[in-house]
């Protein structure tokens, strides 16, 4: 988790403005609607980006995350939320006995998990701390085949974001053809000129290790969608892979 960690310290001056437009803040708000009071364990809070959409509506927040520099961001950030409780914690291993009517994985904390063991143990936080008919919503780190494709090749899967204020992101995903292993970069410009770079590996997902895994933890998926709208998710044709797991 240091090298995590270390990740997050190199691209937190950007970290912000490069999400400002992700576009997934309305999905979040209304999963936190119901049930009235809705009681939400967020997994991976980062800055709070996603933390404030989810108190839009939530009753209670209870925000886990790792890295204690992005922890005072989300401090600063939501010092007026009376609804929100900040938790320095690794979630693989939560220190937390209240469940919840909701956990929401927002831009895919698992993404950071390479290893089997670390992703049974994050799963398992989800699913344990979920009352009977609760939610688990993962924003799961995905690409459709084609995606896939050029990530296989030497020259990656390039994507080209324009952030906020002069900014812009050059993201190239490098994976293992045979797997779903990579090693995502970037490169953080400022009105053209180069600033920064970092990366970090990363393991994707598939719908076969969400449904071996939702099992597994005693989940059941009810939806996936492929964008923030809540469409129908296509293998072929959607942008993301979003899925919605309730306990029985």
């Amino acid at each position: 988790m240091e090298e995590v960690e270390d990740y997050y310290h190199s691209v937190l001056p950007f970290y912000d403005a490069e999400l400002a437009d992700r576009g997934d803040g309305e999905l979040w708000a209304w999963a936190a609607s119901t049930p009235p009071g809705c009681r939400v364990l967020e997994l991976g809070a980062g800055t709070g980006r996603g933390t404030a959409f989810l108190a839009r509506t939530a009753g209670r927040i209870v925000a886990l995350e790792l890295a204690p520099e992005m922890i005072a961001v989300a401090h600063r950030k939501l010092a007026g939320a009376s609804n929100v409780w900040l938790v320095a914690a690794d979630m693989r291993w939560s220190p937390l006995r209240p469940r919840f009517d909701l956990v929401a994985a927002i831009d895919d904390p698992f993404v950071h998990l390479t290893a089997d063991e670390d992703r049974e143990h994050a799963f398992a936080t989800a699913a344990g701390h979920l009352v009977p008919g609760g939610r688990f919503l993962l924003d799961a780190a995905w690409f459709s085949p084609d995606q896939r494709h050029a990530a296989g090749n030497p020259e990656g899967l390039v994507k080209e974001n324009p952030g906020r204020g002069g900014l812009s992101v050059r993201e190239t995903w490098r994976c293992d053809p045979t797997a779903r292993l990579c090693t995502a970069s970037y490169e953080y410009f400022v009105r053209g000129r180069r600033v920064r770079e970092a990366s970090f590996p990363a393991r994707l997902w598939s719908r076969e290790e969400l449904e071996h895994r939702a099992r597994a933890a005693g989940l059941q998926i009810a939806h996936l969608w492929g964008d923030y709208d809540r469409r129908p998710w296509d293998r072929a044709t959607s942008p993301r892979l979003i899925a919605e797991l309730r306990r029985g």
